[in-house]
């Protein structure tokens, strides 16, 4: 890993910690083990840090997800299956990556170039939600179409990943991905 990548893993690992007043640039350098001038080196001030961190956590979770899609069982049911055992994986379902989470998403109600990234972020993760289910051999079940279902399977995934980040000990990881599971059976009937 590059400099440059160290310091925006240490950007995410800094503001799951402290959130956003804590995480300073000067934190963030002490943490590194660089020098304040290697931090203005690669980034013109930490809020650039900041957003160049959330684009990165965000284009790296899609892209898990693209890839999954795109090189996943042939089955397109198989295919949303990895997908939510990866959502629940050790990976994507800590407590420093929810505590990151949470600091952007912070972020994003103060912060236009934060609000830019997540609705980027959100936009092509339900087109991608949206074109998984659209792969599938079934409809949404009546009266729903497939936005709906989208946004029920979302929110449903959202809800588990929040509870079991929060919470791990209530849900075991399994359970998570097997309710996200019978969701999508559940919305989906075959023709």
């Amino acid at each position: 890993m590059d400099r440059r990548q160290d310091l925006l893993a240490v950007a995410v690992s800094c503001l799951a910690a402290l959130g956003p007043r804590g995480a300073t640039g000067r934190e963030i350098c002490r943490r590194a083990g660089v020098s304040h001038g290697l931090l203005r080196h690669y980034f013109e001030t930490p809020e650039e840090l900041f957003l160049e961190a959330y684009r990165d956590l965000c284009d790296r979770f899609l892209a898990e997800f693209e890839r999954r899609l795109a090189d996943g069982p042939g089955e397109p049911w198989a295919a949303l299956d990895t997908f939510f055992e990866v959502l629940f994986s050790e990976h994507w379902s800590n407590p420093e990556v929810l505590g990151a989470w949470t600091a952007f998403w912070t972020l994003t109600r103060s912060d236009e170039a934060f609000a830019r990234i997540n609705a980027a972020y959100n936009q092509r993760l339900g087109e991608l939600l949206d074109q998984a289910l659209r792969r599938l051999p079934a409809k949404p079940a009546p009266p729903l179409d497939f936005d709906s279902a989208r946004q029920i399977l979302a929110s449903v995934m959202d809800g588990l990943w929040l509870e079991f980040c929060l919470r791990p000990e209530t849900r075991k990881r399994a359970e998570a991905v097997a309710l996200c599971r019978l969701t999508l059976r559940r919305l989906m009937v075959a023709d």
